[in-house]
């Protein structure tokens, strides 16, 4: 272009050179001594205006583009910054980018840049270069996230060590990148051990429960002590209809303590979020209540996994097992109502990420794996219903939630020769059909949890919940459950080694900081 302007003032030169007239030579020759500087002094001005617009146009797009992305540290913004200006930057032959920066400040991403512009006239007039700046808002959406954990016999050892370690690296994750919002409370986390139950309390005492209004100190009213749900013929683990458990408990001698966990909610109430309502019993969620299981009828035969109670008699003894009257001002031997209730309980969501991590760091591992009980009860943490109604309402704008399952192992349901035919868990006995079935063996009650889990996730993930999954050392059957459980394949991880778990976890930590992002 420089070239082109000199040729046509050359030319414009000879023209007034071969002018025969005296008088116009010389009017010429002063017009192009004033004149000329001043034209090419405008064009500088014209070419600079020019590039100015375009390297703040490019300055914009790169700022708007790092702030997007999922950067989190100084070097990370200033270096996708850095590719997109040169992207977007067009120029004029000569000219010349000097200096460009972008820099992470808080939530806002501010960037600058300098640069050399092409001139004509540099011999009469000083050109300055031309600068832009541009400063970019990180919109960032409000998270709910719930860490659904197995914390099941099988996490015993390097498993559970490593899974605390990494979980507790997630949340300082998450927590830095709240910490880059100007939003209140822009993070929010709840946790749920889960194994074969879900602890949704801690050793409630029943001394002071009023079993006339059943209403007690640490009872939640979304509770139904008298499983009023279960009280059809031979569903209930007490022969007498809507006994209250919580009044039994409080008739024994000395264990007068609910430990807190409860069996999973009557079909189809047990992959759904809705809250409980007194018209259909079956809504309300039932305290766990562990059953004295008969005596031996001989020496030589061994003990049932949870005989508490002398039952009194010499002969076959299963129907003692549901008989209230035994159980008053009794004192169990060995086990007890809470038998299996052993792990540590939910905690709700909070913004008190040491707290959350001291739970973390008490986690242990017992029991059986029921990956759909833990997985709803994490949905019941994010879910504006009861019976926690802690999370904000779906669809609500600028607000995201998130479920972040993690498992070692395949459904179990623990099947057992006996009268009962399987051991007490949070889907109760297998007679008592919460699993929507009443016998059958254990790979069939394992089938049944495996459809209910994946009926669960797609009710999740209709109500635009992001679900991440993560398998950790299952060397057996397929991944296919969890892989489709999850939002989508990229939210699936398959970790094969535990050690490995850390990396899948700070994968998910920039991935949910990416999603944060407002689009």
């Amino acid at each position: 272009m420089r070239t082109s302007i000199l040729k046509g003032l050359i030319a414009r030169l000879r023209t007034g050179a071969r002018d025969e007239s005296g008088a116009a030579a010389i009017i010429f020759a002063v017009a192009l001594v004033l004149l000329a500087p001043l034209t090419l002094g405008v064009f500088d001005l014209y070419i600079g205006a020019n590039q100015k617009q375009k390297l703040q146009d490019a300055l914009d797009a790169a700022a708007l583009f790092a702030a997007r992305s999922s950067a989190q540290t100084q070097n990370e913004i200033n270096e996708v910054g850095q590719r997109a200006l040169k992207a977007n930057l067009s120029s004029f032959p000569g000219s010349a980018l000097i200096t460009s920066s972008f820099v992470l400040d808080g939530p806002k991403v501010v960037a600058s840049a300098e640069m050399t512009p092409m001139t004509v006239a540099t011999g009469f007039f000083q050109h300055g270069n031309v600068k832009a700046g541009a400063e970019v808002l990180r919109a960032m959406d409000r998270l709910e996230v719930a860490l659904v954990l197995d914390n099941t016999g099988s996490m015993s050892g390097t498993k559970m060590t490593t899974l605390k370690s990494a979980a507790k690296d997630l949340v300082d994750k998450l927590d830095a990148a709240g910490k880059r919002s100007t939003a209140k409370d822009p993070i929010q986390i709840s946790l749920v051990p889960f194994s074969s139950t879900v602890r949704v309390a801690e050793n409630v005492s029943v001394k002071n429960y009023n079993t006339t209004t059943r209403t007690g100190p640490g009872i939640p009213n979304w509770l139904d002590s008298r499983a009023q749900g279960h009280n059809a013929a031979n569903v209930d683990i007490f022969t007498t209809a809507n006994t209250d458990r919580f009044a039994v408990l409080k008739s024994m001698k000395d264990n007068q303590v609910w430990g807190g966990c409860v069996e999973s909610r009557r079909q189809p109430f047990d992959v759904q979020d809705t809250a409980p309502y007194t018209a259909n019993k079956d809504s309300y969620f039932v305290p766990y209540f562990a059953p004295d299981e008969p005596d031996r009828l001989y020496w030589w035969q061994s003990s049932n996994p949870n005989d508490y109670l002398d039952d009194g008699t010499n002969g076959d003894s299963w129907e003692r097992q549901g008989n209230v009257a035994k159980y008053k001002n009794e004192k169990p031997s060995d086990g007890g109502p809470n038998q299996g209730c052993d792990l540590e309980p939910i905690m709700p969501l909070t913004t008190d990420m040491s707290a959350l991590k001291t739970a973390i760091d008490s986690m242990k591992a017992v029991g059986n794996t029921n990956i759909p009980m833990g997985l709803v009860w994490g949905w019941h943490t994010l879910s504006p219903n009861a019976p926690l109604a802690d999370g904000v309402a779906y669809g609500t704008k600028n607000h995201r939630k998130i479920i972040i399952l993690m498992t070692d192992g395949d459904n179990v349901f623990s099947s057992a020769s006996n009268h009962n035919a399987s051991a007490y868990s949070g889907l109760g006995y297998l007679w008592q059909g919460l699993l929507g079935i009443t016998s059958g063996s254990g790979n069939t009650a394992n089938q049944k949890m495996n459809e209910r889990l994946a009926l669960l996730c797609k009710n999740i993930k209709d109500k635009e919940i992001v679900l991440y999954t993560v398998r950790v050392e299952v060397k057996t059957g397929s991944s296919d459950l969890l892989k489709n459980c999850a939002t989508d394949p990229d939210k699936f991880f398959d970790v094969q080694n535990v050690s490995q778990l850390g990396a899948a976890f700070d994968a998910i930590a920039g991935s949910i900081d990416n999603l944060r992002l407002t689009k």
